[in-house]
């Protein structure tokens, strides 16, 4: 289990019952909110919670919320580390490993029209891509319990984050990686453990998956996720990014450090490919997690296998590109969701199981020093306590595709992982 998700469960659940905001933050009238698209009663705590967490290093946030009453779209701060310029309510962000869900959801509709298994091998369906490794099969995959190595961690020279040379980042980002170079690249590691003997969460696992669906389906996965996904669920801001194409008034990420801050301004996100690399807003990401848990993008049979874990994973509360976590305002209930650590930001999407309450949160500034994660970890969990709590009247829905009046977010787990 990484790092960052076992903080996550443990402290969601050492908390479930705590619900108060960070110390010395007050009521949410004090707050002065950077840009909303709405705001409530219901939502003045997630506001406040939200403007809380812009605080250095961290230089802009957006959220959204779901409740029965309907969505809230929030945002705090600035898009840049460099510029005064706001971060708005349906600023897109890089969502990072939040992506997981969305490749895993394609994987499972073509496991529902009976192109894929999830016994389904390598070896099966891409012959010679691996050898010796033919027998993994993608449910390993999904689930990361194939013991295969990932390429990220040897693009950073096996090197901890708060250790990592803030130019090495940059050089990273800089180029483009083809699928097949990320597995051959996660060929120079050894083979982690033996599949399905324990839990270790690979990004080329992901990729790996990726190039199965795409074999399967006789079709790239951005133009299936773009399809099956995107535009059923109302992602309409939404993309599978290959490349390092920015578009309008994004969010910024940024590596920072004390004395020192490196933005990045264009991440070739194919180094994540089907992985992490969705750029999406959070009001997108809640939509998205609606749609899958109403059984609107694959039926409730795939839906529960796809929260549920099995075997190895059931240690880290994984299931399929989803995990579990303790919901904080609801003692014994579960949410699933994923988190996701971008190269200068990071972010998290929950939702309950019948997708009536959800949110989704990004911050851009991620500390690359461990003192710095400490000190913003209790405030990315108060914006999910917040966006969690919210009840009745939540600004008006709109439009046919369920939009409401608000703004765009999603937040960050703590931690050291890309992914």
């Amino acid at each position: 289990m990484s790092t960052s998700r076992r903080r996550l469960t443990q402290g969601l659940a050492a908390g479930a019952a705590c619900l108060a905001l960070p110390a010395g933050l007050s009521a949410p009238a004090a707050a002065a909110p950077s840009a909303r698209s709405s705001r409530t009663p219901d939502s003045a705590a997630l506001q406040a919670a939200l403007e809380a967490l812009v605080q250095w290093p961290v230089a802009g946030a957006v959220c959204a919320a779901a409740s029965p009453a309907g969505l809230v779209e929030l945002a705090a701060g600035r898009r840049s580390t460099a510029s005064p310029a706001p971060a708005r309510p349906q600023s897109v962000a890089r969502v990072a490993s939040v992506t997981k869900a969305m490749t895993a959801t394609v994987a499972f509709q073509e496991i529902e029209r009976g192109t894929l298994r999830l016994d389904s091998t390598i070896g099966e369906v891409l012959p010679g891509l691996w050898p010796g490794r033919e027998s993994v099969t993608l449910g390993q995959l999904l689930n990361h319990t194939s013991g295969m190595p990932d390429a990220v961690w040897v693009l950073m020279d096996h090197v901890s984050l708060w250790d990592l040379p803030l130019e090495h980042v940059r050089d990273v980002v800089a180029r483009s990686y083809p699928p097949r170079e990320l597995v051959e690249l996660a060929k120079q590691d050894g083979w982690w453990f033996e599949p399905g003997t324990d839990w270790g969460y690979s990004n080329t696992g992901y990729v790996v998956a990726q190039l199965m669906v795409e074999a399967a389906a006789g079709r790239p996965l951005s133009s299936l996720i773009r399809d099956r996904v995107f535009r059923p669920a109302g992602m309409h801001r939404t993309r599978l990014e290959e490349g390092a194409l920015v578009r309008g008034a994004e969010m910024e990420d940024a590596a920072v450090r004390p004395g020192q801050t490196m933005r990045l301004q264009t991440i070739d996100q194919s180094v994540f490919a089907g992985a992490a690399a969705v750029n999406a807003t959070a009001g997108d990401v809640v939509r998205f997690y609606q749609a899958l848990m109403r059984g609107r993008l694959v039926g409730q049979a795939s839906v529960d296998a796809m929260v549920t874990p099995v075997g190895a994973a059931r240690a880290a509360a994984y299931g399929y590109g989803i995990f579990q976590v303790p919901d904080p305002v609801r003692a014994g209930e579960v949410l699933y969701g994923h988190d996701g650590g971008g190269f200068g930001s990071a972010s998290l999407a929950v939702s309950s199981r019948d997708g009536s309450r959800a949110m989704a949160f990004t911050f851009v500034g991620r500390p690359y020093w461990a003192a710095g994660a400490n000190e913003v970890w209790p405030r990315q969990t108060a914006v999910l306590r917040a966006a969690m709590s919210l009840s009745g009247t939540a600004g008006r829905p709109g439009g046919s595709a369920g939009r409401a009046a608000a703004g765009a977010a999603h937040a960050a787990v703590g931690g050291t992982r890309l992914g």
